[in-house]
This record gives structure tokens, sequence and C-alpha cells, in this order.
């Protein structure tokens, strides 16, 4: 029972900032992980640097697209020892898009307790109406709330569980500019074309 508090206790806090009970609770969706949907990169760096935490990586995908991943998380890991995690950010014209926190466990039998937990505490908190895709050691749950979607990637051969919230009303600017370009351009061969294009879809099959 005390085991289960704790990793309850590090989903919640790390995934939205704060430590909250979760009956009855009213989710923070903008600002998941402590970094509010559609501010800027200077800004979420700024907060970075504050928190005096590392940037791992800094990438620019092109002209729209960015990646920031940094080490560990704004919050605190109640886990002891803590699982090693990182920070993931997605900009899209200089708006936050998406942020997700990956979590690696070396030892199988964590990680394993770690998935029963969150897929049952998500399921509670979020609701049961979610998609579940499934292949091989990979998992994706999906929840398509108001304006964020939910996602939960599980993969049981590598021990990862990855937590990412993404905004509707920055993904739907990308999805409108790529669908005009795609309207303006040669659609050329579809099946080449989905790994050529950069969208969540392609990056969850990571």
């Amino acid at each position: 029972m005390h085991c289960t508090r704790t990793w309850l206790a590090l989903i919640f806090s790390v995934c939205f900032f704060f430590p909250f009970p979760l009956e009855g609770s009213q989710l923070n969706l903008r600002t998941p992980h402590g970094f509010e949907f559609g501010i800027s990169r200077k800004d979420a760096l700024n907060l970075i640097e504050s928190s005096k935490l590392e940037v791992v990586s800094d990438r620019k995908y092109s002209n729209d697209l960015r990646k920031v991943v940094l080490d560990g998380s704004l919050s605190r890991v109640a886990l002891d020892p803590p699982p090693d995690h990182e920070t993931r950010l997605e900009f899209y014209k200089d708006n936050l898009m998406s942020s997700s926190i990956l979590f690696s466990f070396e030892d199988e039998a964590r990680f394993a307790f770690a998935k029963s937990e969150l897929v049952s505490d998500l399921t509670n908190v979020l609701g049961d109406t979610f998609e579940r895709e499934k292949m091989f050691s990979y998992e994706v749950m999906s929840w398509n709330l108001s304006d964020t979607v939910v996602l939960a990637s599980l993969n049981s051969k590598r021990r990862t569980i990855e937590i990412e919230y993404i905004h509707k009303p920055v993904l739907e600017k990308k999805t409108a500019k790529d669908l005009r370009r795609k309207r303006r351009d040669d659609p050329g061969d579809p099946a080449r074309q989905m790994f050529i294009d950069s969208n969540f879809s392609a990056q969850k099959k990571r």
C-alpha cells in the first residue's frame, strides 16, 4: 500500500506539477509538467535555467518545429530510488504544443508495478473513454479531452513509460498548415510520406 501511494505521488506531482488527492480533483491540463501550453521556447528555457536543470538537447526540425529535452523534471520524484526520467517539450511556431515525461526502469518488477498502477489511476482520473493500440511490446492509451490529448506510451521491452500532453489549439494550426502544403504539393507515395512527415503519429513509434 505504501508503494502504491508513493507511485501515485510520483505520477501526479510530476505530471501536473503539484500533488493533490485524486478524488474530486481538477486536473491542470493547461500546465502539465510545469510548463504552460503556448509559452515560448525562451520562456521555457528561462524556467528550466531557474530550476537549475540541464538541457540535454535543443534541436530545430524545421522553420516551425523545435524540440527541447531536459534531464529530470521540475517536480520532485517521490520514488526511492527515483527512475531515470527526462522532460520533452515540442514547440510549433515558438508556442509550446506538447509536453511529455519519459520514465526508464532498470528493474522489470518496478516497471510492471508502475505500469499497472498508472493504467488504473489514469483511467480513474481521466475516465474509461480511451483508445488503446498495442503492437508486440508497445502499447499506447489515448484520452481525447476538450483542449488536450493525453497519451500514455508503455514499452515493456525497453521498460519505459511516457506521459504526453498535446495542446489541440496549437496542434490544429500545425495540422492545417500541413494540409495546405499537401494540397499544394505533389502527394507522392503516401507510405513513403509517413516517414518523411514530422508528426505525432510517427513520433509515437519510437
